[in-house]
């Protein structure tokens, strides 16, 4: 009992926060990680179709953000009651656009 409670509470040290929470908090807000291209957001959408969260997954491990890994792996295990797939391709989608979005305002001078 002791030992678990000293891992866990030095694994919430330190990140400063609870993943799920902020999982809550990006659901809610619909605030979806913006990978650094658009290939990407397409990668991450095109795997959110055919294997839902896989691609949530994908972007929370390319900006470090484990709250959206959390997000990623509840729409893999809701997939089967059909509302994890809808959820994925939705996300997949905002992912996308947010990619999209983000490259479309970077300076000329920066790409090769």
């Amino acid at each position: 009992g002791g030992q678990l409670y000293f891992r866990r509470r030095s694994l919430d040290s330190m990140s400063g926060t609870n993943p799920c929470t902020e999982a809550w908090s990006e659901c809610t807000s619909m605030s979806v990680p913006s990978v650094k291209s658009k290939s990407l957001g397409m990668l991450c959408f095109i795997l959110n179709i055919f294997l839902p969260g896989s691609g949530t997954l994908v972007a929370g491990l390319l900006e470090d953000k484990p709250s959206t890994m959390v997000i990623g792996a509840l729409q893999f295990v809701l997939s089967w009651i059909i509302i994890g797939w809808i959820w994925s391709v939705w996300w997949g989608y905002l992912i996308f656009v947010a990619a999209k979005e983000k490259e479309s305002f970077e300076p000329l001078g920066e790409q090769a």
